[in-house]
């Protein structure tokens, strides 16, 4: 089982769980760290640190906001290496719903749930409704 740590600047990460809070209840091993203000890459590694040490035999899964942004260098450099960890960039609210219903799985399925969840989860309204109207036509025709 693998447990999820969700980071991003500012507050992001905190309001994403508050969020996954009330959709899915507390889960003990989807934790959020916060990368604030003033704060650099070894303030915030700490921080992740302290949360990996809590659960010493589990793989890890890290979900960030942005590629390349402080959170994702942070935890890269911290795992470097290291087979039970890896990261996943563009975290959004179903990313989040979906790898933590799914944290049973090994670490390596779990990063595909996430990437194919994050591909997938971005919708354009116009772009829905064309969809709908076309098969509306299309049952139509029928």
């Amino acid at each position: 089982m693998s447990v999820i740590i969700v980071s991003g600047h500012g507050e992001f990460s905190l309001g994403l769980l508050d969020a996954f809070e009330m959709v899915f209840g507390t889960d003990e091993k989807v934790k959020a760290v916060p990368f604030k203000k003033g704060e650099g890459i070894p303030q915030l590694q700490e921080k992740y640190q302290e949360q990996i040490c809590l659960f010493p035999d589990e793989e890890v899964l890290f979900l960030v906001d942005v590629y390349g942004g402080t959170p994702y260098n942070a935890a890269t450099q911290l795992i470097y290496g290291q087979m039970n960890c890896d990261v996943v960039t563009g975290v959004n609210l179903p990313m989040l719903l979906e790898t933590a219903a799914q944290k049973d799985q090994t670490l390596v399925e779990l990063t595909k749930v996430a990437k194919t969840i994050g591909e997938s989860s971005a919708k354009v309204f116009s772009e829905e409704i064309s969809k709908i109207k076309h098969t509306d036509l299309e049952d139509d025709e029928l």
